[in-house]
């Protein structure tokens, strides 16, 4: 059983009376006593392992497998720690499923079986689950060592933005730095009890190491600060962060080096990878940083289960380090003595003259990242669903042609691994199989051919110039691609209406209610016959499995209801759900320059519905008929959220943005997207699930829980309405 300590004076000098480690022995033997002592002292020299994880939630026997296979690569590297991803033999996205005690069960199950597996091992191995300490179930990482338990780290600051509700889950822990023996031998485990609290674990030969979990390196009291004053060498952090837009250079530079930089000292960051069961991407990006600098980092988006990477540092530096900073050695002197739990292990290597160096590392700007974050997600999302490949209704448009081409980039990326692994000869990474067969393929529009369906869905209302671009979009790539008329559907509905109502429903009806009827019966009906196409094109292709439908609505269309409730945007998932339409369009023109023409058509069509015909007048228009441009949309969709603004602080914000207007009309237009968003809030509730890449994504489950039926807000308005008149007349 481990043993616990408090830093002091009698601690310090009963340690320079221990008996010798295993490397100062040697060095005595090969250099005499005292040269071996003075050896020891400056020979602090350890290689350690951060990884980067594809878990699944709820996968216990491929989560554990994965785990163990990260601890043999850290092992076959020479490491002597690893630091494994947050909640990671659980999976991080069970959800409810943490309230149930089966879940606890099947985690006690798998450590178990990772200390046998580790008991040989000379290892420090950092892995995350969730225990139960008395009444409440605390998100934690566990360190073990040589098939002991030594500490048991509780999270004390829970993530609850966005797309996370931690708090639902798990409690904080609040006891600051003491600690509590907690029994586990009740869980099978071969030893009494363990430290479950903050503290700091020693290893023989005197390396010290702390635990830090993901949201406490965002907090603003992070614990790192308290471990740095402490003297501790290596901080383990384990995350599951998920991708946004703009956020991994900011979490790798703004986070874990500017703490290393101000603290010194080694900092591990292992992150999630992948899909592992909702509607968030994990890119990974894990990072090995000493004193401010990146010495090995896992490379961002790529899609093997498994990614380990290795540095061999030396511990002195940070010493060095810390010393010259002439503040933090004054903070440390003052700082709280933090309680130390000794771990039966040595990790000090031998130097072997290979020790690693800093670099400096580039990171993907957001346009470049919508090239791989989506695309990444969608393959794991296929692969770990069985199903066939995706099936889109592909309009012509720029939404519809921004998802089909994130499916080509999806393919691209598949054939560049693939081909990776053909040129050094080596069998396949399971992330590149699907069916349980390797992906054979190096040419994405073959890849593409086998896993891509996609029809133009035409209406009498449809234009030849919509129907060209699909068509092209489609060949371009490699898809899949059919016509087919929705007429017969529209015009059978129509009558059995008219028939049962007796009234005759044209576009010339007075009613705008009429009118309105039916654009959407075409639009839902394009939705059935997506479901009945991804459900037969398997059957008549000799595919397994069915297809995922492919929804292609964007953020903005969303948050003011541009988009019809059970229409073709109601699919299995949407790829490009909390994007933009302007970073879409920069997105599409993008992908046209990389030599895909036919996209450059897309991208300065005019957005049209196509759902009415033009009775002589000109075509319909996204713009128009919102009456509000996609630009303004995404400035107001960002005040909203994450900004937080409402009616009149939107208003006043527009003010000093959009100079050129008088305040009359941008209160018409506040009043306007309002207006429009309260009206269609419900469709929210019903939303295909998007996979969240911005911060402004209006997903009812998950990311913006607001009510979805309001009030008329009468009196917000008319008070707008009487500022902003007042405003305009001076």
């Amino acid at each position: 059983m481990p043993s616990t300590s408090t830093n002091n004076e009698e601690d310090t000098n009963a340690a320079s009376l221990a008996p010798a480690t295993s490397l100062q022995k040697a060095n005595e033997a090969k250099y005499g006593q005292w040269n071996g002592k003075i050896l020891s002292q400056f020979n602090r020299f350890m290689r350690v392992s951060v990884v980067a994880l594809n878990q699944w939630a709820m996968d216990f026997d491929g989560n554990l497998q994965r785990v163990i296979e990260s601890v043999k690569e850290a092992h076959k590297q020479g490491s002597t720690i690893r630091v494994g991803v947050e909640l990671e033999l659980s999976g991080y996205s069970c959800l409810d499923h943490f309230f149930e005690k089966d879940t606890e069960t099947h985690c006690w199950e798998s450590i178990i079986e990772l200390l046998r597996f580790s008991k040989d091992l000379n290892m420090i191995i950092v892995t995350g689950m969730p225990v139960r300490f008395r009444a409440a179930i605390y998100n934690c990482m566990v360190v073990c060592a040589k098939g002991k338990l030594v500490l048991i780290h509780p999270k004390n600051a829970m993530c609850d933005d966005d797309v996370y509700r931690e708090s639902r889950y798990f409690k904080s822990w609040k006891h600051g730095t003491k600690l509590q023996m907690f029994n586990v031998k009740q869980h099978g485990i071969d030893q009494d009890d363990v430290p479950f609290g903050h503290g700091i674990v020693e290893t023989l030969d005197g390396v010290k190491v702390a635990i830090e979990i993901c949201e406490e390196m965002w907090a603003a009291t992070s614990p790192s600060v308290l471990w740095a004053l402490n003297g501790v060498d290596i901080i383990c952090n384990g995350s599951a962060s998920h991708h946004v837009l703009g956020k991994s250079a900011k979490r790798i530079c703004q986070l874990v080096q500017d703490l290393s930089t101000k603290l010194g000292g080694i900092y591990l960051y292992s992150n999630l990878r992948g899909f592992d069961g909702d509607r968030i991407y994990f890119d990974g990006m894990s990072a090995i940083v000493q004193n401010g600098k990146i010495y090995k980092q896992i490379a961002q988006f790529d899609l093997e289960d498994v990614a380990v990477e290795s540095a061999l540092l030396d511990l002195n530096k940070s010493a060095t380090y810390r010393t010259k900073i002439a503040s933090l050695g004054e903070l440390s002197s003052r700082a709280e003595l933090l309680p130390t739990i000794t771990a039966n292990i040595e990790v000090i290597q031998s130097h072997d003259n290979n020790l690693d160096a800093p670099f400096n590392q580039t990171f993907y700007n957001e346009r470049q990242e919508i090239f791989q974050a989506p695309p990444a997600y969608l393959w794991h999302y296929l692969r770990r669903s069985n199903a066939a490949g995706y099936f889109l209704p592909l309009s012509g448009g720029a939404d519809s042609g921004a998802t089909a081409a994130i499916i080509y980039l999806m393919c691209e990326k598949v054939c560049q691994h693939v081909a990776t692994y053909k040129e050094k000869g080596i069998p396949l990474d399971p992330s590149l199989y699907l069916h349980g067969k390797p992906i054979e393929e190096t040419d994405p529009k073959k890849l593409c051919t086998r896993l891509f369906y996609t029809c133009y869905m035409k209406s009498k209302n449809s234009s030849k110039e919509t129907e060209q671009r699909a068509k092209a979009i489609a060949e371009s790539i490699g898809a899949n691609f059919t016509i087919q008329s929705i007429d017969a559907t529209v015009e059978s509905l129509k009558e059995t209406f008219g028939k049962a109502h007796e009234v005759n429903l044209t576009h010339e009806h007075p009613d705008y209610r009429a009118r309105l009827a039916l654009e959407n019966i075409q639009a839902r009906a394009r939705m059935v016959l997506a479901y009945m196409n991804a459900q037969l094109l398997p059957v008549t292709n000799n595919l397994e499995g069915s297809l995922l439908v492919l929804g292609s609505s964007n953020v903005d269309e969303s948050l003011v209801g541009y988009l019809t409730k059970y229409d073709c945007s109601s699919a299995d998932i949407n790829p490009i759900g909390s994007i933009n339409k302007i970073d879409l369009k920069q997105f599409l023109q993008d992908f046209a320059d990389r030599g895909f023409a036919a996209f450059q058509d897309v991208v300065v069509a005019k957005p049209s519905a196509e759902l009415r015909p033009s009775l002589g007048l000109s075509p319909q228009s996204d713009e128009e008929e919102i009456g509000i441009t996609y630009a303004q949309l995404h400035e107001i969709g960002l005040l909203r959220k994450p900004g937080y603004y409402g009616l009149f602080s939107t208003f006043f914000q527009l003010i000093s943005k959009w100079k050129n207007m008088i305040p009359t009309d941008i209160s018409e237009i506040v009043i306007n997207f309002y207006t429009r968003y309260m009206r269609s809030r419900h469709k929210a509730t019903v939303s295909t699930p998007a996979l969240v890449s911005n911060v402004y994504c209006v997903d009812d489950q998950r990311t913006d829980h607001r009510p979805f039926v309001y009030p008329t807000m009468a009196h917000q308005f008319q008070r707008l309405r009487d500022i902003a008149k007042t405003m305009s007349e001076k």
